[in-house]
């Protein structure tokens, strides 16, 4: 469970191809106390028309509050004529996704999505569950 002290880091990585989707890394907790780090971080993007990509593949945990964020970025990018994408979701997030709804409204993909658009070093770790 997340506490007051929980923490996520944002890192936008570069990408080759300047027609693929803008793509952040998210990594760790997405909850009350981190929400509007991603709003700060990520909204700007969501504003440009064109396709932001969120890599949630190390993300830990998911509240409501930071569905709900995905919702707000999902509609700023909406507005914008862009689109948002979650790729690579662990399996807790990936519930909330489903429980929520938000995997209906949002486009969410597997880790093969993100072959080719990361790092080397990032490359080849084993799949989270």
């Amino acid at each position: 469970m997340a506490t007051a002290q929980s923490e996520l880091h944002i890192e936008q990585v570069p990408v080759e191809d300047p027609a693929a989707p803008l793509l952040f890394r998210l990594v760790g907790d997405l909850d009350l106390g981190t929400v509007d780090r991603l709003r700060t971080i990520v909204g700007p993007a969501c504003g440009t028309g064109r396709e932001i990509m969120l890599d949630l593949s190390r993300l830990d945990f998911c509240d409501s509050t930071g569905v709900g964020t995905f919702v707000w970025l999902h509609r700023q990018a909406a507005a914008a004529g862009g689109r948002l994408l979650l790729a690579a979701p662990r399996r807790p997030v990936r519930e909330v996704l489903k429980i929520s709804g938000v995997d209906r409204a949002i486009p969410v993909f597997g880790r093969n999505v993100l072959a080719g658009r990361r790092p080397a070093q990032d490359r080849g770790e084993p799949a989270a569950g």
